[in-house]
């Protein structure tokens, strides 16, 4: 079958989980047999804005559009960008793939997707994060404090500081109480909330986002999400959806040996793998790391600044931190040395303080034969069993996540024992299997068979 995957960036340039995800993922399914087009977008200064041109790598055709964020004539187009369509549908008209699966539609367009179905095309989507939900994708609000959701739009217009404020008086009574009323209440009295002849006001943006949103999950065939945790938030909302949300956890990518020749040493060696960034929790991690017993353990991270304020001072403030520290900084790295960078280690510890929808980088870790200190937190407990294959913390927690890791450095044959009891690998050959089982029950289901 002939597959389009949609994703909002993808390698060479874009080296993040989703657009490495859809990289294999496509690679996977090209192994048997199945031609993928990849649409994506891309940022390059160096081209003009929203021009398109094709290429290939590595045997997927890739059609590329630039979009460097300059034209922004409102807070929609992160979400709903008209400049895609033309491009997309003239793509679906060349290629008639059998189906379409977006992977990400932040900084494209949700609009693809109606146009997808409008062609007759069966659309799978993954929530691979909570872009749906909430507009700063990671639910948690501008001061760093968790979002419980976006209760409709309610919880979501305390971060839209630049739209002004609704201007009917129900709405605005609305977001004065919200935090006193039960979410059932909130959830059926939700359509008298903001009158429909509002919904074109800038002050009615969130309230705008979240039902333009439900519209786009109502078009898709089939919604898929990498853990239970996922899949029950997006029901809190959308429970209407149900019968076309599935669980489908994702596959390790191709690891090249992941045998590691260093078990343990005189030191238990930490560390951290993933995004330089305070809703990580690294400065949780360090704080802990801190009081340990000098001498017994060491601390390397892996991660590099992003090319944002936010990233490069949290980043410069934990270097400042770990003055005088065994901690080592070793910058980003590239996927396919993950058996060298994981090789002279021992534990992982991802102290995330926001909910993660999968962590493939636990999984990583086990399949090279560390085990994993986690927040307990989002679908990390679905990846981390306590007392197997790793230990889970409060997040924040800096003196149980010290306890535990204290544990590793009174007893280092527990990273022998952990290493021999890790859960079983999925790879990207059997997911890929299972997605194409998936894509074909679409298309029986559209031909009524």
């Amino acid at each position: 079958m002939k597959i389009l995957q949609v994703s909002h960036g993808f390698p060479p340039r874009e080296k993040a989980g989703v657009e490495l995800y859809t990289y294999y993922l496509s690679q996977a399914l090209l192994t048997r047999g199945h031609p993928v087009h990849v649409f994506c977008r891309e940022e390059d200064p160096q081209k003009d804005e929203f021009t398109s041109f094709e290429e290939e790598m590595d045997g997927l055709r890739v059609t590329r559009v630039i979009n460097n964020l300059t034209r922004i004539p409102n807070s929609r187009v992160f979400y709903d960008n008209p400049f895609f369509d033309q491009v997309f549908s003239d793509l679906l008209r060349q290629e008639k793939p059998d189906v379409v699966h977006f992977q990400h539609i932040i900084a494209l367009s949700g609009n693809l997707i109606k146009i997808a179905k409008e062609q007759g095309y069966p659309v799978v989507l993954t929530l691979h994060d909570f872009f749906v939900l909430c507009h700063r994708v990671q639910l948690l609000k501008r001061e760093g404090s968790l979002c419980p959701g976006p209760l409709y739009g309610l919880e979501c217009v305390s971060c839209l500081g630049s739209v002004s404020s609704p201007r009917d008086a129900r709405t605005r009574f609305f977001l004065k109480i919200k935090n006193k009323l039960a979410f059932p209440i909130i959830k059926w009295t939700k359509r008298f909330l903001i009158p429909p002849k509002y919904l074109c006001d800038p002050g009615y943006e969130a309230f705008h986002r979240y039902r333009y949103m439900y519209e786009v999950l109502k078009l898709c065939d089939l919604l898929l999400t990498p853990s239970q945790f996922v899949k029950d938030l997006f029901l809190k909302y959308y429970s209407a959806f149900e019968p076309k949300i599935k669980v489908l956890s994702l596959g390790i990518p191709p690891i090249r040996d992941p045998h590691r020749s260093k078990l343990t040493d005189e030191k238990i060696r930490f560390c951290y793998l993933g995004n330089i960034l305070p809703f990580k929790g690294i400065h949780v991690l360090i704080d802990a790391f801190k009081s340990l017993p000098r001498g017994k353990a060491a601390l390397t991270i892996y991660g590099s600044r992003k090319p944002w304020c936010e990233s490069y001072a949290y980043y410069d403030g934990l270097k400042e931190e770990a003055k005088g520290l065994p901690v080592e900084f070793r910058g980003s790295y590239q996927r396919e040395d993950l058996p060298e960078v994981l090789n002279d280690q021992d534990v992982l510890v991802l102290p995330s303080i926001c909910p993660e929808t999968f962590s493939l980088v636990i999984r990583e870790a086990n399949l090279m034969g560390l085990p994993v200190i986690a927040s307990r937190i989002g679908a990390i407990p679905e990846a981390v069993h306590e007392g197997v294959n790793g230990f889970l913390f409060e997040p924040g927690n800096v003196g149980e996540l010290r306890r535990f890791m204290l544990r590793f450095i009174e007893d280092p044959e527990l990273v022998r024992k952990m290493a021999s009891h890790m859960p079983k690998a999925k790879f990207m050959e059997e997911h890929a299997s299972e997605m194409v089982a998936l894509y074909d029950r679409i298309l029986k289901k559209k031909e009524g068979k």
